[in-house]
C-alpha cells in the first residue's frame, strides 16, 4: 500500500510540474479510441487536453458516414438545367456569347410549325432501323466491309449498337416521307441561319461565313434514334453513335399531346453529361466540333448529339419507347477542316502568306492556330466508331 501511494504521489507531482511549465515532457493527449474522460482525469491533465479529447470523441460519434457516389453519378447532372435563350428574330450579343461559352442553347423565333415535328416522327417511327443499317453507312460515307470489321471488334468488346436511321435531306433520301422531308428542309434553313448568326458574333464566333457561295456545300443529315422507355440515365459508353457536325438542332416537343416535354442529355468537352430542360416552343441547338475548329476554339462544342431522357412514342412488348430526332448541319467527307479565324483580332486582315504561316502554329503576333488541319473523312470514321465517353477525339488535332 505504501509503495502504491508513493507511485501515485510521484505521478501526480510529475503531472503538476509539467502543467506548471517544467521542461519535463508531459503525457501524450488522450485519444477518443482509448480514453474515457472523467472528473479525476480531467483535473490531472489540467482540463485542456481532456476537453479537446471529449470534443473529438463526440464529433466522431455524431458525424454521419461519408456518402460514396458512383463515377457515373458524379459525372452527370440529373436535374434539368436551362441554357441561354437566343432569338433568331432579334439576337442579343450577350446571349450569343453565353451560348458560345456553354456549347448549347435554346433558340426562339425559328418559325417552325408546332405540329410538324410530330408528323415527321409519325412517319419515321414506321421505319425498321435494322433494315436501314447498310443505307446508313452509305449515307454517312462509310464502307460496309470496313464497318463489319470494326463491328466484330466492338461486339467482342461490348461495342456500340445504336438503333438509328439516317437520311441525307439534300440528296432526296426522304422523298417517300413528305412530312419528314419538310421538317428536314425547314430545320436545315434554321440551321444555316444559326451558322450565319454565329459567324457574325464579333467576340466568340467564326467571323466569316463558311457557306458563302462557291466555298463549301452544307449537308443536312436527319438522325433518328430510338431510346428505351424509363432510361433516365445518360447514354452508356459504347451505346450511342456520334458524327461530326457544325450545328445540331432538336425539337423538345416531339410527341404530340405531352403535358411536359422531357429533358435531353448533352455531353461537354470533359465527358460530363447534363440534362437540359425544355422551353415552350424553343429548339435545342448544339454547337459541334466542326464549328469549334472553324472558330479556332472560341466556340465551345458539345460532344455527340442531344438525346431525350425518356418519353412515350410507341408501345412494343409492354414498353414505351421514344424516338430522338436530331438534324445535323455538316459537310461532305472530302472537306479539309481547319480554323477560319486567328486568335488575335489584329490578324483578321492578314494575307494568304500570313494565314499559311499561322496554319503551322506560328502567327506574326505569336498567336497561332489551336488546331491542325485534318480530313473530315478520317475524323468522322473515328468519331462514329469511338466509344462516346472516351477522350475527346479532337485532342489529337490540338496544337
Amino acid at each position: 500500500m505504501a509503495a502504491s501511494s508513493s507511485s501515485t504521489a510521484a505521478a501526480t507531482t510529475t503531472s503538476r510540474t509539467t502543467a506548471g511549465g517544467s521542461a519535463l515532457p508531459g503525457p501524450p493527449p488522450p485519444t477518443p479510441s482509448n480514453h474515457h474522460a472523467g472528473p479525476s482525469s480531467s483535473a490531472a491533465a489540467g482540463g485542456t487536453d481532456a476537453a479537446l479529447s471529449a470534443f473529438l470523441h463526440r464529433l466522431l460519434l455524431s458525424s454521419p458516414a461519408p456518402q460514396l457516389r458512383s463515377p457515373l453519378a458524379a459525372r452527370s447532372q440529373a436535374s434539368p438545367s436551362f441554357p441561354p435563350l437566343v432569338s433568331l428574330e432579334d439576337p442579343d450579343q450577350r446571349a450569343l456569347r453565353d451560348a458560345a461559352d456553354a456549347g448549347y442553347f435554346h433558340l426562339a423565333g425559328h418559325g417552325l410549325p408546332s405540329e410538324l415535328p410530330s408528323s415527321a416522327l409519325a412517319e419515321l417511327s414506321q421505319i425498321d432501323a435494322s433494315s436501314r443499317r447498310d443505307s446508313n453507312l452509305r449515307t454517312l460515307g462509310f464502307s460496309e466491309e470496313e464497318d463489319e470489321e470494326e463491328g466484330d471488334d466492338q461486339d467482342a468488346d461490348g461495342g456500340a449498337d445504336d438503333p438509328a436511321v439516317v437520311f441525307d435531306a439534300c440528296e432526296g433520301d426522304m422523298d417517300a416521307l413528305p412530312a419528314a422531308a419538310e421538317y428536314a428542309r425547314r430545320m436545315r434553313d434554321v440551321g444555316m441561319r444559326v451558322v450565319a448568326l454565329l459567324s457574325g458574333c464579333p467576340d466568340a464566333g467564326i467571323r466569316e461565313e463558311p457557306f458563302a457561295e462557291g466555298r463549301r456545300k452544307a449537308r443536312c443529315l436527319v438522325w433518328a434514334s430510338k431510346v428505351s422507355a424509363g432510361d433516365t440515365a445518360p447514354p452508356a459508353a459504347g451505346k450511342a453513335k456520334a458524327y461530326p457536325y457544325v450545328v445540331g438542332l432538336q425539337c423538345q416537343w416531339e410527341a404530340s399531346g405531352q403535358e411536359a416535354a422531357p429533358a435531353s442529355w448533352v455531353m461537354n468537352e470533359g465527358g460530363e453529361w447534363t440534362a437540359v430542360g425544355a422551353r415552350d416552343g424553343a429548339l435545342l441547338v448544339t454547337i459541334g466540333d466542326i464549328a469549334q475548329v472553324w472558330s479556332n476554339g472560341k466556340l465551345r462544342k458539345v460532344r455527340g448529339m442531344a438525346r431525350p431522357t425518356s418519353a412515350p412514342l410507341g408501345t412494343q412488348h409492354g414498353e414505351t419507347d421514344r424516338l430522338s430526332l436530331t438534324v445535323l448541319v455538316t459537310l461532305s467527307l472530302d472537306n479539309i477542316i481547319s480554323p477560319l479565324v486567328p486568335l488575335s483580332s489584329d490578324a483578321a486582315g492578314e494575307g494568304d502568306e500570313d494565314r499559311d504561316e499561322e496554319a503551322d502554329g506560328a502567327g506574326a503576333d505569336g498567336d497561332g492556330w489551336r488546331f491542325h488541319s485534318f480530313l473530315l473523312e478520317d475524323y468522322a470514321w473515328r468519331v462514329y466508331h469511338q466509344r462516346l465517353q472516351f477522350k475527346d477525339p479532337l485532342v489529337r488535332y490540338r496544337i
